[in-house]
Order: C-alpha cells, then sequence, then structure tokens
C-alpha cells in the first residue's frame, strides 16, 4: 500500500521565446508601425477609444498567451514500506486443538493483528502456505467456486489482506484447510528465498505448531536469512500442555443393511503418546444419551501407538439409524473433536424368501391319547387363520413366505395366502432352492426330501449361507434325520432324541440378550416379556447339545435344552424342541403378553431375520472379497471373486472386470493409489504409473482354487494422508465387444470398499514444537510474538521510503473561454470598422 500526498499548487510561466526573443518580437512591432507611420499616415481609427480598448484587450491576449502561463500540480512522492510475508503451515497437524484448532487460531491471530495495526499499515503483505510445498495461501482458481455466501467461521473472522488481489481478500472463501500429510517447512523457505531481500520485505512471519520435517535444515536456512537481513518472526501455534492424541481417521462400514441383523463396523483409529493405555470405541445411535439407552456396541481397546483398526458389531432394527462412533478420550489429550464421527446406514429393502414345509397329518395316536392324559395336544402343522408360520411372518412386509405341507411320504403340496394348495412342491433345482434365505421343518424331518434335495440344501447352508430352523418334536425325530447330510449340521446330536408326547413345560430363557429375544426396544419391557413367556409343548426326551452350540432357552426342571442355535459353515441353524407351529403358535398367539399375537410373530420374525443373516450373498452370482480389512501404502492389494452360474454351481466360464473408483464424490485427483501391473497391457491410453479412475482391469482365472484373482501394489506416495476407494467388479457373459467398454452381457456386479492406512509424517508426532520455532527466530534475528499487538507493532513500525515528486502540467491559456474571447473581440473590431465605414 501507498500514501500520496497533495504537496502545492501554483502558477509558472513556459514561453516558447526566450528574452531576446521577445525583445526582437517589440523591437520588429516598434519598426513595423513606424514604417506604416510614415508611408500610411495617422491611423483612421484615431480617437476611436473604443476600436483601441479592443485592439489593445485582443493584443492583451495573444501575448498573454505567448508568455505561456502554466499551472504545476506538484504531489509529493509515493510512501512505500517493504512487504511482510506471513507463511502459515498447512499440514494435517494444525487440524487439532480445542474450540478452535490450531488452523483457526492462526488466521485469528493475523486477522487481530491487522486491526490493531490499522488500514493504512496492514498492506503490502503476501500470504503462503506450506506443506509439501510452498503455495499461496489463497487459490484464485477456487474463488467463487464455493456456495454463495456461504463463508466458514475461520474465514470469516481472518480477515487476512492481500496486497496482490484485493477481491480475494473480501471474500476469504478461497482459503482451503489445512490437509497436507507433511511439513516440509525448509523446502518453503528454500523456496521463499530468491524471492525476498532487505530493501523489498521486511521479514517473514511463521505461524506454525513448529512440527515439521528436516529441522536442522530449517535453522540452517534460517541463519541465511538473517545474514540477508531478511529476519524470521515467529507465532508459536498450538497448546504445550497436552500429552498426546487418539483420533478416528475413517470407518468401514455397510451402506445398506437388512432388518433386524447384526453387522460389522471397522473402526480405523491413530493414537499417540498413550501406548499401552485402555480405551474404548463406542457406536450409539446419534442424539441418544448413552447413559440412558446404552451403547449399540462397545470395544475396550489397548493402544498401541500409531494406526491400529477394532471391529464392532451392532444391530439394526427395520429403520435407518444415523450412528456416532466415537473413541473414549484420554486425560491431557491435545483435542476430543477427533474422536467422533457420524456415518449412517440404510435398510436394504429385499425381500427375505422363506420355505416354511410343515406337518399336514396329526399323529392318530397321540390325538387319542391326548384326550385321556395330560399331555399337550399335536400342533397342526398348517393353518389358513392368522396364527400360521405364514401369516406371522407376512406381517413384515419384507418377508415373503412359501409353505409347504407334507401330506405325507415325499408329497408335498404348495399352500397358498388363500388356503389353496397346488401339486407344486420343493424347488426343482438348485438354482431354485438358493433363491431363498431360509428353509423351517416344522414338525417335519428331512425324509419328506429326496436324497439329492438334501444334498442341495447342505451346499446352500454351508456355501451360501442360508437359514435352517427346526421346530417341534416330530421334526427331531432320529429315524427321519438317518444319513442325512445336513445332521452334521445341527446344534444337537440327533440320535439321541426321538418324538415322545410333547407336555407343557416352563422354560427359562438362558441368552436374554440374543437378538432372536429381542421382542420389544425398551430394555425393561423387553425382559417383562421374556419372564412372562408361557409354557412350551416340549418333547420329554432330552437334547444333548453339540460343544460349539449355544443354548439360547432350557426346561425350568432339569435345564434340559430346549432352544439352540450354531453357525454351519457360512450359514446359521436354529433348533427348537418346542413346538412353534400350528396349535402351539395359537396358544402362544394367546396367551404371551399384553398383545400376545404380535409377540409371538415378532419371535417368529426375529429367528428368521438371525438365521438370514448371512444370506445377504446367497442369490449373489459374484462374490468378492480381499486379502486384508486396510492397506499400507506399498503393500500387496489381493482380489478374490467366485462367480456362480444360473444353477448356482461354482464357474469360471464368466468374464470378471474391476473398475477403479474413489471413496468420495468430492475426490478431484485423477489417479487412484493402486499401480498398474507391469503384466498387463493398457488399451485406455493413460501412460502414467497409477491406475486412473474409472479405468478397467480383467480378474485372471485360477482353475486350481475355482475362482479369479488379481494381485496389485499399491503406490507408496500416492495419497496424502488416510485414504480409501471402491472397486467395482463385474460379471459378463457372451461375446466382448471389439470396443474397451463393451464386455458382453452382464450377470452380476458388486463392490469392493478398499481402505488405506497411511502413517505420515504430520500424524507421528502432534505434539507442537515451539522450541524450534524460538531458535528460528533467534538465528535468523526475529522475534517470538505470543500476541497479536506485537505482530501489529512490526506492521506499522516498517521503515517508509519516500519516492520523486509527480507533477503534473496544464497550460493555463488552453481553455475554451479564452480563445472564445480573443475570436470575439477580433470579429468585434472588425464588424464596427465595418459599420463605421472604416473597412
Amino acid at each position: 500500500m501507498a500514501a500520496v500526498f497533495v504537496a502545492e499548487t501554483y502558477v509558472t510561466w513556459a514561453s516558447p521565446l526566450s528574452g531576446q526573443a521577445w525583445i526582437g518580437v517589440i523591437a520588429a512591432c516598434a519598426l513595423l508601425w513606424m514604417v506604416l507611420r510614415m508611408f500610411w499616415g495617422r491611423s483612421l481609427v484615431s480617437g476611436r477609444r473604443g476600436l483601441i480598448l479592443l485592439r489593445f484587450l485582443a493584443v492583451a491576449i495573444i501575448v498573454a498567451i505567448l508568455l505561456g502561463p502554466t499551472i504545476i500540480d506538484e504531489k509529493a512522492g509515493e510512501t512505500t514500506r517493504p512487504s511482510m510475508v506471513f507463511l502459515f503451515d498447512g499440514s494435517q497437524s494444525m487440524q487439532l486443538g480445542g474450540e478452535r484448532n490450531r488452523w483457526e487460531e492462526a488466521l485469528r491471530f493475523v486477522g487481530e493483528a491487522q486491526q490493531n495495526a490499522g488500514k493504512v499499515y496492514a498492506g503490502d503483505v503476501q500470504a503462503f502456505r506450506f506443506g509439501h510445498r510452498l503455495a499461496p495461501l489463497v487459490e484464485t482458481t477456487e474463488v467463487g467456486g464455493e456456495s454463495a455466501g456461504v463463508v466458514p467461521p475461520a474465514r470469516q473472522d481472518a480477515g487476512i489482506t492481500l496486497v496482490s488481489n484485493q477481491t480475494i481478500a473480501d471474500n476469504p472463501s478461497g482459503i482451503a484447510g489445512p490437509e497436507a500429510s507433511d511439513s516440509r517447512l525448509a523446502d518453503a523457505l528454500r523456496q521463499l528465498l530468491p524471492q525476498v531481500n532487505a530493501k523489498a520485505s521486511a521479514g517473514v512471519v511463521l505461524l506454525s505448531d513448529g512440527r515439521v520435517r528436516a529441522s536442522e535444515s530449517v535453522e540452517r536456512l534460517s541463519e541465511i536469512f538473517g545474514k540477508a537481513d531478511v529476519p524470521i518472526h515467529v507465532v508459536p501455534i498450538g497448546n504445550v500442555g497436552g500429552s498426546g492424541d487418539v483420533a478416528i481417521v475413517s470407518l468401514v462400514v455397510p451402506s445398506r443393511v437388512r432388518k433386524y441383523t447384526e453387522n460389522e463396523l471397522q473402526v480405523f483409529l491413530r493414537s499417540f503418546g498413550y501406548a499401552g493405555q485402555q480405551t474404548t470405541v463406542r457406536v450409539r445411535r446419534k442424539g441418544a444419551d448413552t447413559e440412558q439407552s446404552g451403547d449399540l456396541a462397545s470395544l475396550p481397546i489397548t493402544l498401541v501407538g500409531g494406526a491400529q483398526s477394532a471391529s464392532l458389531t451392532f444391530r439394526v432394527d427395520e429403520r435407518p439409524e444415523d450412528l456416532i462412533v466415537s473413541v473414549d478420550p484420554i486425560e491431557g489429550e491435545l483435542t476430543e473433536r477427533n474422536n467422533r464421527v457420524a456415518t449412517r446406514v440404510e435398510i436394504d429393502r429385499t425381500k427375505v424368501r422363506v420355505l416354511c414345509i410343515q406337518n399336514g397329518n396329526a399323529s392318530g395316536a397321540q390325538s387319542l391319547l391326548s384326550r385321556f392324559l395330560p399331555i399337550a395336544s399335536e400342533p397342526t402343522a398348517f393353518s389358513s387363520d392368522g396364527d400360521s408360520i405364514q401369516s406371522a411372518l407376512q406381517a413384515d412386509e419384507d418377508v415373503e413366505c412359501t409353505t409347504l405341507v407334507n401330506m405325507g411320504g415325499q408329497s408335498l403340496r404348495r399352500i397358498g395366502n388363500d388356503g389353496s394348495t397346488s401339486a407344486s412342491g420343493f424347488p426343482r433345482t438348485r438354482a431354485e432352492l438358493f433363491a431363498y434365505d431360509c428353509v423351517i421343518f416344522a414338525d417335519v424331518t428331512p425324509s419328506v426330501l429326496e436324497e439329492e434335495q438334501q444334498l442341495w440344501l447342505a451346499q446352500w447352508i454351508d456355501g451360501r449361507g442360508g437359514g435352517l430352523v427346526i421346530t417341534g418334536a416330530e421334526a427331531l425325530s432320529a429315524q427321519g434325520w438317518q444319513d442325512s447330510p445336513i445332521a452334521s449340521m445341527l446344534p444337537v446330536v440327533i440320535e439321541n432324541a426321538s418324538s415322545p408326547f410333547p407336555v407343557p413345560t416352563a422354560v427359562n430363557v438362558t441368552v436374554p440378550n440374543h437378538p432372536i429375544w429381542r421382542l420389544r426396544i425398551e430394555q425393561r419391557l423387553n425382559q417383562q416379556l421374556i419372564d412372562a413367556l408361557p409354557e412350551l409343548s416340549i418333547a420329554t426326551t432330552r437334547l444333548s447339545a453339540k460343544a460349539n452350540a449355544m443354548v439360547l432357552a432350557e426346561t425350568q426342571s432339569d435345564q434340559n435344552p430346549v432352544m439352540l442355535v450354531q453357525r454351519a459353515g457360512r450359514g446359521r441353524v436354529f433348533v427348537s424342541g418346542a413346538a412353534l407351529s400350528g396349535n402351539a403358535l395359537k396358544q402362544l398367539s394367546q396367551s404371551w403378553g399384553a398383545q400376545p399375537e404380535r409377540v409371538a410373530g415378532k419371535l417368529w420374525r426375529n429367528i428368521v431375520y438371525w438365521v438370514t443373516e448371512e444370506s445377504s450373498t446367497g442369490r449373489r452370482r459374484l462374490v468378492v472379497e480381499s486379502s486384508q480389512r486396510f492397506y499400507r501404502p506399498g503393500q500387496q492389494l489381493s482380489v478374490r471373486a467366485t462367480a456362480y452360474d444360473e444353477a448356482a454351481r461354482r464357474t469360471q466360464q464368466y468374464r470378471i472386470w474391476a473398475m477403479f473408483e474413489p471413496e468420495s464424490l468430492d475426490d478431484m485427483s485423477l489417479y487412484s493409489p493402486v499401480l498398474w501391473p507391469d503384466n498387463v497391457v493398457r488399451d485406455s491410453g493413460e501412460v502414467g504409473p497409477r491406475i486412473a479412475w474409472g479405468e478397467e482391469l480383467p480378474l485372471k482365472s485360477n482353475p486350481d482354487e475355482g475362482n479369479y484373482q488379481m494381485q496389485l501394489m499399491l503406490s507408496e506416495t500416492a495419497g496424502t494422508g488416510d485414504s480409501g476407494m471402491r472397486i467395482e467388479l463385474t460379471a459378463y457373459e457372451g461375446t466382448e465387444s471389439e470396443s474397451s467398454f463393451n464386455h458382453g452381457t452382464q450377470v452380476d456386479s458388486t463392490s469392493l470398499a478398499i481402505q488405506i492406512l497411511s502413517d505420515p509424517f504430520e500424524q507421528q508426532n502432534p505434539m507442537p514444537n515451539h522450541e524450534l520455532l524460538a531458535r528460528v527466530a533467534s538465528v535468523s534475528g526475529g522475534e517470538v510474538l505470543e500476541r497479536p499487538e506485537q505482530l501489529g507493532e512490526l506492521l506499522r513500525g516498517r521503515k517508509e521510503f519516500r519516492g520523486p515528486p509527480t507533477i503534473d502540467s496544464t497550460p493555463a491559456w488552453n481553455r475554451t473561454w479564452l480563445w472564445l474571447g480573443l475570436i470575439g473581440l477580433l470579429s468585434s473590431e472588425w464588424i464596427w470598422r465595418r459599420v463605421t465605414g472604416l473597412a
């Protein structure tokens, strides 16, 4: 900024004629007058005072013009000051802080200093930032790119004045936040050194937390600045009172999940200064009072220092959830702002398909004995009223239930919602069976199925994550399970079970927090319903639980297992010795709690949702997995894909292509962190070492393992910090087109999230290093500025330089009225003579 003052305005004479020329002109005029007087005699206008006056005035004006009067405006020269260079630390460590982070503190410090200095002295500044490299503080190409009128609070408070572009100073929304994963102050000073000198620069103001790379080089360069008479003044940013920091870096959580399911959430966090200390990672609903509602999930962890991950499982109900993932703060942390991350989980509305096989024939002996003995009546397997398994399940719009009734032997008939029957029975192909998520045996054994169908069912449970439900005494008949391939998947030893008459028996729930017992959202009301569970119809023969089985309920009298669950391969199995269908279900729907029908139906839906949690990929024809949960730069990324044909058999007849996409649509980078493999031809036209976003790669078929594989290397310097990406994989069949992006007919597609955790220098130690800043100021001849008033005084105290004055000259005779007056006088004189006959 320059100060300009008006010094003086005056008139001077700048005649084009010299003194001798004026004498010559006067002498020539006098000589001419004498010659005319001698030869022409006395003038005719003699005695005519008016004409003489007009002629005198005209001559006077001409003489005045020849004298050259000039108006001079002399202004004092510009007063300039050497510029002050502001150098901001733009690395990620500046994101730390309390209510106001370090970056906001730096911007506010400068803004207050400029206000203190005053408008006249606040200018003549240049603002830069450093991280990986030296860059302008304000990127001019970004101005106007944000939403109109939306300026972050930190930028509103800054008020940084830039001499080079006042428009940007008026709208500081072009100031990006601190995102660099490295603090290369030495490189920034090296780039800045040729641009500063003692005359043009009053000094450099360094605003940083001091956590920079190559501190020795920084001190040597500071000495060079001092020898060049360009001091480096430092503003120490950050609180030195903390002892460390714990931060959540990122999350991997499914964007869509099924209702009433347990889902895995992967939390990636980083710590410093607290290795070996204990803390807890928690997941809760947004806005929930943790003390009252409790956590959805929590996991105690031991911090190891640096990057680490934690895996939690949480349950969702029937609505989308806004979740808060947090890690408990540790006393002395630098900031708690990075201890919480919000995320959202949507509900997948894909229908759960259930195949229910029920017994349509009651035992005649049991029906007769039930008239005379105190035993429970045989549960009628099929009921067309509102108390059937089908009606209980289909009360949920996301469940579709198909009922088959066994009429004896292997004769199965399909029952419609209206009670009508049809001859179509159990699925005729593997593909038809694999389209279901759950199969229920209600008082029937697998003997109602053919041997091949039982084999399909075993493969469906083990390999495709299907859910199997077995309920009722007759469903546990040892004879019906003999030589069945499904028997080994049950949580009970079937040989010890038989099919005697069931009797009403009191039951205790052994695992009340299991998902099938979640009958109400409120824990107190849920426990009341569990305590009110009525007597169930249970066979008297003892069930023997396997070692890996979980017993969910047992008899009160002798603690015999009643309900058991077990994982079988990728699937789940639920076995109940108590009858839960037919008349037993009807009785349960009339006697359990205040709304017994809803409670009994909820129990059945909980059972189905639990056993089908792993079947979300059961109907997919392309299943993909990666070799690790997260990767670090420079590691090998391994992806395996398994394809299935229409009959749900593994196949390698498809072509699998992978496309790389950024994790966020806001990512403006051009390339992924993955290197292009050397042994693959590149047809996209890209020549860089890394795979571009949107570029495709084929997966190679592996006949030995029956799948497709892809081995890639992650770049060691691809990203500026922690990042992620998505790999979109698509299976094609048919003839491949010559087009680079037309690979045939699409069979199926899926997405694989890849999380990459780096350990950048910036996050290895978040503690400020004010000692280094003090040494930089000392060796360069600068000051340590603790208050904005000190920087304001430096801005006001810069030495001023006065430039040469500016002189503007304007001819005083160059006026329109003067020339018009001269013409008027000459015209008047001629007209006068003309009228009087003298011309």
